[in-house]
Protein backbone atom coordinates (compact mmCIF):
# COMPACT_ATOMS: atom_id res chain seq x y z
CA UNK A 1 0.00 0.00 0.00
CA UNK A 2 0.68 3.32 -0.29
CA UNK A 3 1.22 6.00 2.65
CA UNK A 4 1.90 9.77 1.99
CA UNK A 5 2.91 11.73 4.55
CA UNK A 6 0.41 14.28 5.96
CA UNK A 7 3.02 17.14 6.36
CA UNK A 8 5.82 17.18 3.19
CA UNK A 9 3.37 14.89 1.38
CA UNK A 10 6.33 12.63 0.47
CA UNK A 11 4.63 9.19 -0.51
CA UNK A 12 5.91 5.67 0.45
CA UNK A 13 5.55 2.34 -0.40
CA UNK A 14 4.93 -0.22 2.47
CA UNK A 15 3.73 -4.30 3.08
CA UNK A 16 0.10 -3.44 4.73
CA UNK A 17 1.47 -6.33 7.35
CA UNK A 18 3.29 -4.05 9.00
CA UNK A 19 0.37 -2.15 10.42
CA UNK A 20 -1.67 -5.31 11.43
CA UNK A 21 -3.59 -5.66 14.02
CA UNK A 22 -4.82 -2.15 15.19
CA UNK A 23 -2.29 -0.02 13.09
CA UNK A 24 0.32 1.83 14.52
CA UNK A 25 2.10 5.46 14.42
CA UNK A 26 4.74 5.84 11.74
CA UNK A 27 7.42 8.23 11.13
CA UNK A 28 8.12 9.92 7.98
CA UNK A 29 11.82 9.42 6.51
CA UNK A 30 12.06 12.76 4.98
CA UNK A 31 10.72 15.20 7.77
CA UNK A 32 10.18 13.24 10.81
CA UNK A 33 6.56 13.87 10.81
CA UNK A 34 4.63 11.04 13.20
CA UNK A 35 0.82 10.17 12.01
CA UNK A 36 -1.48 7.27 13.35
CA UNK A 37 -1.53 5.00 10.31
CA UNK A 38 -4.55 2.33 10.44
CA UNK A 39 -4.77 -0.79 8.84
CA UNK A 40 -7.09 -1.07 5.71
CA UNK A 41 -10.59 -1.83 5.91
CA UNK A 42 -11.54 -5.01 4.50
CA UNK A 43 -11.92 -5.16 0.31
CA UNK A 44 -9.82 -2.36 -0.03
CA UNK A 45 -7.57 -2.68 -2.59
CA UNK A 46 -4.78 -5.20 -1.95
CA UNK A 47 -1.55 -4.11 -0.68
CA UNK A 48 1.36 -3.74 -3.19
CA UNK A 49 3.85 -6.83 -2.72
CA UNK A 50 6.52 -5.17 -2.15
CA UNK A 51 9.82 -5.61 -0.12
CA UNK A 52 10.71 -3.59 3.13
CA UNK A 53 13.25 -3.12 5.46
CA UNK A 54 12.37 -3.20 9.21
CA UNK A 55 12.91 -0.35 11.23
CA UNK A 56 15.55 -0.77 13.23
CA UNK A 57 15.34 1.53 17.05
CA UNK A 58 18.89 2.21 16.75
CA UNK A 59 19.11 3.55 13.27
CA UNK A 60 18.81 7.29 14.27
CA UNK A 61 21.81 6.73 16.95
CA UNK A 62 23.90 6.76 13.83
CA UNK A 63 22.83 10.02 12.53
CA UNK A 64 21.53 8.14 9.27
CA UNK A 65 17.38 8.01 8.43
CA UNK A 66 15.89 5.67 6.19
CA UNK A 67 13.30 6.39 3.77
CA UNK A 68 10.30 4.58 5.78
CA UNK A 69 7.44 5.35 7.74
CA UNK A 70 9.05 4.19 11.52
CA UNK A 71 7.92 4.01 14.98
CA UNK A 72 8.38 7.80 16.90
CA UNK A 73 11.41 8.08 19.16
CA UNK A 74 11.38 11.15 21.97
CA UNK A 75 13.55 13.95 21.53
CA UNK A 76 16.18 15.86 23.45
CA UNK A 77 14.82 18.70 23.32
CA UNK A 78 14.45 18.38 27.60
CA UNK A 79 18.53 17.53 27.68
CA UNK A 80 18.99 20.83 25.80
CA UNK A 81 17.07 22.30 28.18
CA UNK A 82 18.60 21.36 31.17
CA UNK A 83 21.84 22.59 29.93
CA UNK A 84 20.95 25.68 28.92
CA UNK A 85 19.49 26.51 32.93
CA UNK A 86 23.06 24.53 33.93
CA UNK A 87 24.81 27.40 31.87
CA UNK A 88 22.15 30.58 33.03
CA UNK A 89 23.01 29.41 36.77
CA UNK A 90 26.64 29.01 36.22
CA UNK A 91 27.01 32.46 35.12
CA UNK A 92 24.73 33.72 37.38
CA UNK A 93 26.85 32.48 40.12
CA UNK A 94 30.19 33.57 39.04
CA UNK A 95 28.33 36.98 38.39
CA UNK A 96 28.00 37.31 42.02
CA UNK A 97 30.92 36.55 43.31
CA UNK A 98 32.89 39.15 41.43
CA UNK A 99 29.86 41.75 42.56
CA UNK A 100 30.30 40.02 46.09
CA UNK A 101 34.75 39.72 46.62
CA UNK A 102 35.49 42.24 43.94
CA UNK A 103 33.04 44.90 45.17
CA UNK A 104 35.70 47.35 46.80
CA UNK A 105 37.38 47.79 43.34
CA UNK A 106 33.66 48.08 41.86
CA UNK A 107 32.95 50.75 44.09
CA UNK A 108 35.87 52.82 43.28
CA UNK A 109 35.85 52.52 39.61
CA UNK A 110 31.72 53.72 40.02
CA UNK A 111 31.24 55.67 43.09
CA UNK A 112 27.75 55.13 42.58
CA UNK A 113 28.00 51.52 43.25
CA UNK A 114 28.69 51.74 46.75
CA UNK A 115 25.56 53.25 47.89
CA UNK A 116 23.91 50.68 45.75
CA UNK A 117 25.84 48.09 48.06
CA UNK A 118 25.03 50.07 50.99
CA UNK A 119 21.36 50.04 49.96
CA UNK A 120 20.80 45.78 50.10
CA UNK A 121 23.25 45.96 53.70
CA UNK A 122 26.44 44.94 52.12
CA UNK A 123 29.67 47.88 52.57
CA UNK A 124 31.24 47.99 49.57
CA UNK A 125 34.84 48.08 51.14
CA UNK A 126 35.52 44.98 53.52
CA UNK A 127 37.06 45.95 56.57
CA UNK A 128 40.53 45.01 56.49
CA UNK A 129 41.64 41.38 57.62
CA UNK A 130 38.26 40.04 56.04
CA UNK A 131 37.93 36.64 55.46
CA UNK A 132 41.50 36.04 57.66
CA UNK A 133 41.97 34.41 60.92
CA UNK A 134 44.39 34.71 63.88
CA UNK A 135 45.96 32.44 66.56
CA UNK A 136 48.82 33.18 68.76
CA UNK A 137 50.32 32.10 72.05
CA UNK A 138 51.40 34.93 74.47
CA UNK A 139 54.70 34.38 77.05
CA UNK A 140 55.94 37.37 79.56
CA UNK A 141 59.31 36.77 80.90
CA UNK A 142 61.86 39.27 82.16
CA UNK A 143 59.38 42.19 81.65
CA UNK A 144 59.24 41.31 78.12
CA UNK A 145 55.66 40.42 76.52
CA UNK A 146 56.43 37.85 73.20
CA UNK A 147 53.78 36.93 70.43
CA UNK A 148 54.14 34.01 68.24
CA UNK A 149 51.20 32.86 65.76
CA UNK A 150 50.14 32.31 62.85
CA UNK A 151 47.59 34.05 60.13
CA UNK A 152 45.36 31.77 58.61
CA UNK A 153 42.98 32.62 55.03
CA UNK A 154 39.56 30.81 56.22
CA UNK A 155 37.67 31.81 53.15
CA UNK A 156 37.44 30.74 49.46
CA UNK A 157 39.53 33.22 48.04
CA UNK A 158 42.81 35.08 48.65
CA UNK A 159 43.30 37.36 50.77
CA UNK A 160 45.65 40.38 51.41
CA UNK A 161 47.51 40.33 54.90
CA UNK A 162 46.81 43.99 56.42
CA UNK A 163 48.94 45.33 59.24
CA UNK A 164 48.62 43.84 62.40
CA UNK A 165 47.94 46.04 65.76
CA UNK A 166 48.25 44.36 69.39
CA UNK A 167 46.63 45.74 72.13
CA UNK A 168 47.32 45.00 75.66
CA UNK A 169 44.08 46.16 78.10
CA UNK A 170 43.34 45.26 81.73
CA UNK A 171 40.88 43.32 83.21
CA UNK A 172 37.88 45.68 82.50
CA UNK A 173 39.23 45.69 78.33
CA UNK A 174 40.38 49.04 79.08
CA UNK A 175 43.40 49.94 76.72
CA UNK A 176 46.40 50.16 77.93
CA UNK A 177 49.09 50.20 75.58
CA UNK A 178 49.43 49.01 71.62
CA UNK A 179 51.79 48.74 69.04
CA UNK A 180 51.25 47.61 65.12
CA UNK A 181 53.85 45.03 63.36
CA UNK A 182 54.06 43.71 59.51
CA UNK A 183 54.77 40.70 58.55
CA UNK A 184 57.00 39.14 55.25
CA UNK A 185 54.09 37.43 53.84
CA UNK A 186 51.49 40.13 52.18
CA UNK A 187 48.78 37.72 50.46
CA UNK A 188 47.53 34.07 51.42
CA UNK A 189 45.40 31.42 49.19
CA UNK A 190 42.58 29.53 50.40
CA UNK A 191 43.57 27.88 54.03
CA UNK A 192 47.14 29.11 53.72
CA UNK A 193 49.09 30.32 56.92
CA UNK A 194 51.66 32.94 57.73
CA UNK A 195 53.98 33.06 60.61
CA UNK A 196 54.44 36.06 62.66
CA UNK A 197 56.58 36.97 65.85
CA UNK A 198 56.17 40.07 67.86
CA UNK A 199 57.29 41.76 71.59
CA UNK A 200 57.25 45.01 73.52
CA UNK A 201 59.56 45.50 76.42
CA UNK A 202 57.48 47.58 78.19
CA UNK A 203 54.38 45.67 80.10
CA UNK A 204 52.13 47.54 81.82
CA UNK A 205 51.97 46.73 85.77
CA UNK A 206 47.66 46.50 84.97
CA UNK A 207 48.25 44.01 82.07
CA UNK A 208 45.54 41.31 81.79
CA UNK A 209 44.38 41.14 77.94
CA UNK A 210 46.62 40.64 74.80
CA UNK A 211 44.60 40.66 71.40
CA UNK A 212 45.70 40.94 67.57
CA UNK A 213 43.60 42.83 65.62
CA UNK A 214 43.25 43.65 61.98
CA UNK A 215 42.47 47.28 62.94
CA UNK A 216 43.82 50.41 64.81
CA UNK A 217 42.51 50.33 68.23
CA UNK A 218 42.48 54.29 68.39
CA UNK A 219 40.32 54.36 65.79
CA UNK A 220 37.98 51.25 67.03
CA UNK A 221 37.61 53.80 70.92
Amino acid sequence: MILSCPDCHTRFAIDAAHLAPDGRRVKCGKCAHVWYESMPEPGEDAPIPIEVTPYDPEEDSGGSRRNLPALNRPRSAGRAARMAWMVSAALLVAILVVLWFGRGPIALAVPQAESLYASIGIDAFPPPGEGLEVEFNVSAEDGKLALKGEVINISNGARDIPELYVLVSDADKNMLKFWSFTIDTLRLGPGERASFTSQTEEVPAQAANVSVLFTNPSENR
